[in-house]
């Protein structure tokens, strides 16, 4: 799955997606003085959004049930992959995502809107699970 989900981050992000820096770069720091300030921007509005998101039948966001379980921007700020969990705390609840699939995707298809209206140019949605994209347009 690792290996999967290396590759997909590569062809969003380039390259050097999921690469460990050479010892002659510097590690990169998760604090805002490393980050250009369009990205810092750009991150907390997609987090605000998920943030604001009600996870349908429950009075609760996305962040905090657990649905979204990592963040990733593209150097740049114009792609982000979201990676869900729809088992959130019952790992034994693989079929969750399933009892309402067409709530589920009118909500990815919601939140995809929401992320681009902040500047976002492309969104992917990856379930945690299995590192596989998730499929929410189309046909129902």
């Amino acid at each position: 799955m690792e290996r999967s989900i290396k590759s997909l981050l590569g062809r969003l992000f380039g390259a050097s997606a999921g690469r460990k820096p050479s010892s002659t770069e510097p590690a990169a720091v998760p604090q805002q003085a490393g980050l250009p300030a369009n990205l810092v921007t750009t991150l907390k509005k997609v987090e605000e959004v998920l943030a604001s998101t009600e996870v349908p039948g429950f009075d609760i966001d996305l962040v905090t049930s657990g649905v979204v379980k990592r963040i990733r921007l593209s150097r740049d700020g114009s792609k982000a992959a979201i990676f869900i969990d729809y088992t959130g705390s019952d790992p034994g609840c693989y079929y969750c995502k399933f009892i309402n699939w067409s709530l589920w995707k009118r909500l990815l298809a919601d939140v995809e809107a929401k992320i681009k209206s902040v500047g976002v140019k492309e969104v992917v949605f990856i379930d945690w699970a299995t590192g596989a994209v998730v499929e929410y347009k189309g046909k129902d």
